[in-house]
């Protein structure tokens, strides 16, 4: 089991284009909505460490997922990010 206690925003908060970000030691995580196609909306699930996002994503060290945008959505984007944490943890 993770030890990663994360639980992200549920999908009203993340309909209003709200970014969320959070924590644990030297591993970060960035969940935000993104326009796909100039149509539909997804969600992405970001991974990375030490800096701010905008930092390491021009370095390349970002890791990224796209997950639907609905409820369960969020509740993958919860598990990958859990997922991702646990294997910087071995």
């Amino acid at each position: 089991m993770s030890t990663l206690n994360i639980s992200l925003p549920r999908f009203d908060y993340m309909c209003q284009n709200n970014t969320f970000s959070g924590s644990q030691g030297r591993f970060r995580y960035k969940f935000f909505p993104e326009k796909k196609d100039d149509i539909d909306t997804v969600l992405v699930a970001a991974c990375y460490f030490d800096n701010c996002y905008e930092v390491e994503e021009e370095a390349g060290r970002v890791t990224r997922q796209e997950f639907a945008c609905s409820d369960e959505g969020i509740d993958a984007a919860e598990s990958w990010i859990r997922a991702q944490y646990d294997e910087t943890q071995k």
